[in-house]
């Protein structure tokens, strides 16, 4: 087991906002942030965080 950064996507604004993305993961926590920042720039309705998480590293794939 090791704590990674996921990043977790959501599209749209107030009620209509749904996650469309949480599958990625990252060792390096700057990586996760470079990846949201370039997702967020896009488009004004994509927002992006990076959220820390403890997973087996065997049974996921992290980038």
């Amino acid at each position: 087991m090791k704590h990674v950064f996921l990043l977790l996507v959501f599209l749209g604004v107030g009620e209509d906002k749904r996650q469309v993305s949480s599958d990625m993961y990252f060792y390096d926590l700057n990586e996760c942030k470079w990846y949201a920042q370039k997702l967020h720039e896009q488009g004004r309705n994509l927002t992006s965080y990076c959220l820390p998480k403890l997973v087996d590293d065997d049974k996921v794939r992290v980038y």
